[in-house]
């Protein structure tokens, strides 16, 4: 076998959208309810969301401004951005946007019991940690993921009304970050942890390793920035040829990556969503490897072979407030053959990638996605035959803000072998050699989807907004083999 320099790459952009909007309906006086205590949902120091005549400071905060309700003064700067844990006791924030926005500072909790965005009923009690909030038309809660809601929970309450055994029943509408963080700023970046991840094999001889030794970097705790791997094995017979007349091919790689969580919002002191400016961003380093030894003859399709089903919901506390990315992948393959061909090849390839979405005023949503690759370490190459095969290893990526549709994205390392026998070149009989040659490449394509930037602004975009396409391609190894006899 002949061995050669291999490179691949593949980079894959992480992505997303914010904010949905909402300004709702925000009564100031009491509904009724049962068993709550007394406390109203206190912001920092009588914070308060959209207060007018504040104006933007150089670094993007807010200013400070008084709050006619509480007469204290808000608090300037930036709300700090940290990495949140699941709200297994159901603990949920209570913001009032009418009274005082949250975001910093002490905040007012309740148990959420249970929840159901399409009946738009919940049902809460009393917290058992922090300030006890009694819940009124207006105020809006926001929950980590907890047993009864996977996804976590961002609602405005409607209609508040005495349950059974001390609880409280609610009637909820849709709400938007925009209703919860008004006028401030916040920004940051937290990891997504191997140990995140829900994976669910769809292929027999899947691996999951978790937090591979000397993997990521030395940040972050628990291994939080150390990779997920899944490597696979398989066995296709001829990859659509005939298996009784040929012997299989015997097909297998990884994909492993390390991503991150990016969020910003900046309220630039107003209470307008449309004068906001917001981003959300998957990101990180990848890697991806391939081997394919056998016979490859098929027709022109592209078999499809779904690896893993794989779910994770990092949890983005923007001060006080759990802000639920949901992230969900299918990791496939995807090979197309043209031809008939002999190959063993092993390569791999490595890179970074990008995918999100950002909103201003000025441009609206647009989306932001990059994706790159090289060559990782040797690899091997030997090819024969006449045709084109392509190789896809990566996963389709739907990202969204507590389980809403957001966007969609293919990150797509591939590996390209094309093989050449001429025959005849001049009437002496002269036969020249074929030439075969290996190229590594990643393409990158998605989309953004109405339901996300209206939970994060309110602000809704056409009901599709294609990003455009990522691609680039490198070579990995090439060679010669001997003419048709």
């Amino acid at each position: 076998m002949k061995r050669v320099k291999g490179t691949g790459l593949c980079s894959l952009v992480c992505t997303a959208a914010l904010f949905v909007t909402g300004c709702a309906d925000t009564a100031s006086e009491p509904a009724g309810a049962a068993s709550r205590a007394e406390a109203s949902a206190p912001g920092p120091a009588g914070e308060r969301s959209g207060e007018p005549g504040r104006s933007p400071s150089r670094d993007g905060s807010s200013a400070p401004a008084s709050s006619a309700a509480s007469g204290g003064t808000e608090r300037p700067g930036r709300l700090p951005v940290t990495s949140g844990g699941s709200g297994k006791d159901g603990t949920a924030t209570v913001t009032r946007p009418s009274g005082g926005a949250s975001g910093g500072g002490p905040a007012a909790r309740v148990t959420l019991v249970s929840y159901d965005a399409s009946s738009r009923k919940a049902v809460v009690r009393p917290g058992t940690r922090g300030p006890a909030a009694s819940l009124r038309k207006g105020d809006v809660v926001a929950s980590a993921p907890t047993e009864t809601s996977p996804e976590g929970a961002l609602f405005k309450v409607t209609g508040v009304g005495a349950g059974t055994g001390g609880t409280t029943e609610l009637t909820t509408a849709p709400a938007s970050l925009a209703d919860v963080l008004g006028s401030r700023s916040a920004g940051g970046t937290v990891p997504v942890a191997p140990s995140a991840w829900t994976v669910e094999p769809l292929l027999k001889g899947l691996d999951v390793v978790r937090g591979l030794a000397g993997g990521g970097t030395a940040q972050g705790s628990a291994g939080a920035h150390r990779p997920l791997r899944l490597d696979f094995d398989a066995h296709v017979p001829m990859l659509g040829g005939k298996p009784w007349l040929e012997r299989e091919t015997q097909i297998g790689g990884f994909f492993e990556m390390t991503p991150e969580v990016s969020f910003s919002y900046d309220g630039r002191g107003t209470a307008d969503p449309s004068d906001a400016t917001a981003s959300l961003k998957v990101s990180g380093p990848y890697r991806a490897g391939w081997r394919l030894k056998g016979p490859v003859r098929a027709p022109r399709i592209a078999p499809r072979i779904p690896l893993a089903m794989l779910a994770a919901y990092p949890v983005v506390m923007v001060g006080t407030v759990p802000v639920v990315v949901s992230l969900k992948l299918k990791l496939v393959l995807q090979v197309r053959v043209d031809g008939s061909l002999k190959v063993d090849v092993e390569q791999t390839t490595g890179g970074t990638m990008r995918i999100g979405t950002r909103y201003t005023g000025d441009s609206g949503w647009k989306g932001d996605a990059h994706a790159d690759g090289k060559p990782v370490g040797q690899g091997t190459a030997e090819v024969s035959g006449d045709g084109d095969l392509r190789m896809l290893l990566g996963p389709e990526a739907s990202i969204g803000l507590y389980d809403t549709v957001g966007i969609d994205a293919l990150l797509g390392p591939y590996l390209r072998v094309k093989a050449e026998r001429p025959g005849l070149v001049s009437a002496s009989g002269d036969r020249r050699p074929g030439t075969w040659r290996v190229n590594g490449g990643v393409t990158l394509e998605g989309s953004l989807f109405t339901p996300m930037p209206f939970t994060l602004l309110g602000i809704r975009p056409t009901p599709r907004l294609l990003f455009p396409l990522v691609t680039e391609e490198w070579p990995l190894a090439r060679g010669s083999q001997p003419p048709l006899p």
